[in-house]
């Protein structure tokens, strides 16, 4: 047991035999030494635990640290909302943030499949008008070759024309030559 607890003791002790030593003047009055009444109380209030005191000032005060509860509680529960509100706030933020992103995204994937078509019909279209072109170039080639051979062919009949009547000539000539050889013999 603590000292203070056996002081509390002793003084009731002394307490009791105050009032065993007091002089009775009515049922259930007595008469005790004022002084010594005043010490034992006085000496009781000194005693007393802290924890005691404490307890005593609480209940004194109780309304007023009931008080203080309510708005400790009441601004704990404001913290509480307003970190709710920012944590919704940031999670919304997020939120907002990931779908923006996400959007971002499926642009830039469309934007890329886009420019993907784009350049792969314009290689088609490369593709295409180079075979054409191909196609124009032989077809010209085939045709100027036509031509060159039609000119030599025209050139050649010519030539053969020529090369024909020169050949009637002579045999005309030689015909011609001939016969006046057989008439001036």
């Amino acid at each position: 047991m603590s000292d203070k607890m056996n002081r509390i003791y002793e003084l009731l002790g002394e307490l009791d035999a105050l009032m065993q030593d007091g002089i009775p003047i009515l049922p259930g009055r007595i008469i005790v030494n004022q002084k010594e009444l005043y010490k034992i109380t006085h000496a009781f209030e000194e005693t007393v635990p802290e924890e005691i005191q404490d307890a005593r000032i609480i209940i004194n005060k109780k309304d007023e640290i009931i008080q203080e509860a309510k708005l400790h509680a009441e601004r704990i529960i404001q913290d509480a909302e307003n970190e709710r509100y920012n944590l919704l706030n940031e999670s919304n933020l997020s939120k907002a943030m990931e779908e923006h992103a996400e959007k971002f995204r499926q642009s830039v994937f469309e934007e890329c499949q886009q420019i993907k078509m784009q350049a792969f019909n314009e290689a088609q279209e490369l593709r295409l008008n180079a075979k054409n072109e191909a196609i124009n170039l032989k077809d010209n080639s085939q045709r100027y070759a036509q031509e060159v051979l039609v000119k030599l062919e025209q050139v050649l009949n010519s030539l053969y024309q020529d090369v024909m009547n020169n050949q009637q000539q002579l045999q005309e000539m030689k015909t011609s030559e001939s016969m006046q050889k057989l008439g001036n013999e």
